[in-house]
């Protein structure tokens, strides 16, 4: 299961929440139709964004009550019903991943990626020394995530490596 929300608190009469969204993507809100609160299953009955948060009817849920019963919880999805674009990736299937360039070379094992608002920043372990570069499109030649490799475009990363 994949975190995608947090509830912060009810809003209104009828049983809406305000979420923290971890993803502002509107294709995928736009797609969504049910989702796991505790391992329950809700559908969802509306999606609207305003300002930075994201606000959800839930069918299930009908009270302002019953919404505040949901306070601080996380909203999740199945990870394979997720479906993602060409060049976009689970921050979990990329942390730990090994990355070669596409001659070979070991660059680094990739330790963590930090979220901001232009770019991702995607940071590796190399020899003790930590390096970071952003996550820009075309860098990533071939991603297998069952095997945790990555292959990068060498001429691009030496462009954005710092």
């Amino acid at each position: 299961m994949i975190d995608v929300a947090k509830v912060l608190k009810p809003q209104g009469l009828k049983g809406e929440i305000k979420v923290q969204c971890f993803t502002f993507d509107m294709d995928f809100w736009k797609n969504l139709r049910e989702i796991y609160i505790d391992n329950v299953l809700y559908e969802i009955e509306n999606v609207r964004f305003y300002k930075s948060f994201g606000y959800i009817k839930l069918t299930q849920i009908n009270s302002q009550e019953e919404a505040q019963a949901l306070r601080n919880k996380l909203l999740r999805v199945k990870k394979e019903d997720l479906k993602l674009k060409k060049d976009e990736f689970l921050i979990s299937d990329l942390v730990s991943c090994q990355v070669f360039d596409e001659k070979g070379n070991f660059v680094g094992s990739i330790e963590s990626v930090e979220k901001y608002g232009s770019a991702d920043i995607i940071n590796i372990l190399l020899g003790g020394a930590r390096n970071s570069f952003p996550f820009i499109q075309g860098l990533f030649i071939e991603t297998d995530f069952i095997n945790k490799k990555i292959i990068v475009n060498r001429e691009k990363l030496d462009e954005v490596l710092v």
